[in-house]
C-alpha cells in the first residue's frame, strides 16, 4: 500500500470512530426516561378508571328518581366525588357519587 492510500484509510477510520463517539453522547430525552421507567411511583388514581359526569348520572337516576339540577366534583383524591342535586316532586336533594368506586351516598 502507498502512503497516500495509508492515509485516507486512517482519516477515513478516524472519522468513523469521532462519529461513533459523538453518536454515544447524544442525551436522552425526558420523554424516553418516563417511557422506560417501570415504577409506578405516579399518582395512583389516574391508574384507576374514573366515572364520567355521564355515568354519574346515570347511576344517580338508576337509584333516585327525579331530575338532576346541578353536577359539581369536589373532594380530592379518594375522595373526589360528584355532587348531584336533584329534585322529585318539589323535594331537594343530594347524592354523591364517588369517581372511583362509582358508590352513592346521600340523597333520598
Amino acid at each position: 500500500m502507498s502512503k497516500t492510500s495509508i492515509l485516507s484509510l486512517l482519516v477515513v477510520l478516524l472519522f468513523g470512530v469521532v462519529e461513533l463517539a459523538h453518536a454515544q453522547n447524544i442525551p436522552v430525552q425526558p420523554a424516553q426516561i418516563d417511557i422506560n421507567r417501570s415504577d409506578n411511583a405516579g399518582n395512583a388514581t389516574q391508574a384507576r378508571p374514573r366515572v364520567t359526569e355521564r355515568q354519574a348520572v346515570e347511576i344517580a337516576r338508576q337509584r333516585f328518581a327525579g331530575n338532576v339540577l346541578r353536577i359539581s366534583l369536589i373532594g380530592e383524591g379518594d375522595n373526589q366525588r360528584y355532587q348531584i342535586r336533584m329534585e322529585n316532586e318539589g323535594k331537594l336533594f343530594t347524592v354523591f357519587v364517588n369517581v372511583i368506586t362509582g358508590r352513592i351516598s346521600g340523597g333520598g
